[in-house]
């Protein structure tokens, strides 16, 4: 969980004030992670991500087939910006696990990034994977920097930014 924690100090050196970092999380280590965000930041809401079809995540240990994600809203000091809908949501088994195990739908993605933000918005993912949220934030005019421990990720997301 010093993963969030890191996120949480990157989120307040980084952001705007009353700026926002969305954090897409299972649901099994809620509690941990809240508070890890909230050692730097602001919780402000959570929304619902949902991922509807066939396409499940089933966990085993708790016996639930999930079909949605909670993402966590902080904000750096106090949230000036418009009203925001609690739920997004991506097209009916978009999930895409093509270029990464934790891979997200394109759908989902710009559901996000078009509530958000704004073209010429700048948006950090700290987490690569595939490169979903860096695909979807150049086709929708906003800037990107993107970073992963993961050389493979990075050189995935390079490749697939190519074809933008």
């Amino acid at each position: 969980l010093g993963l969030y924690e890191t996120l949480a100090e990157l989120g307040d050196y980084a952001l705007k004030p009353g700026g926002s970092l969305l954090a897409m999380i299972g649901q099994s280590y809620l509690p941990e992670i809240i508070e890890a965000l909230g050692q730097h930041l602001t919780y402000h809401w959570v929304l619902s991500y949902q991922t509807p079809g066939g396409q499940a995540v089933q966990l085993w240990q708790r016996k639930v087939n999930t079909f949605w994600k909670l993402v966590l809203w902080y904000i750096k000091g106090k949230y000036t910006g418009d009203w925001v809908g609690d739920v997004a949501k991506s097209n009916v088994n978009d999930n895409d696990k093509r270029f990464h195990d934790w891979g997200q739908s394109e759908s989902g993605m710009a559901d996000l990034i078009e509530r958000f933000t704004d073209p010429g918005h700048l948006i950090l993912d700290p987490f690569l994977g595939g490169g979903t949220t860096g695909l979807v934030a150049v086709k929708m005019k906003r800037g990107f920097i993107g970073s992963d421990k993961d050389e493979t990720c990075i050189q995935t997301t390079l490749e697939r930014l190519q074809n933008v």
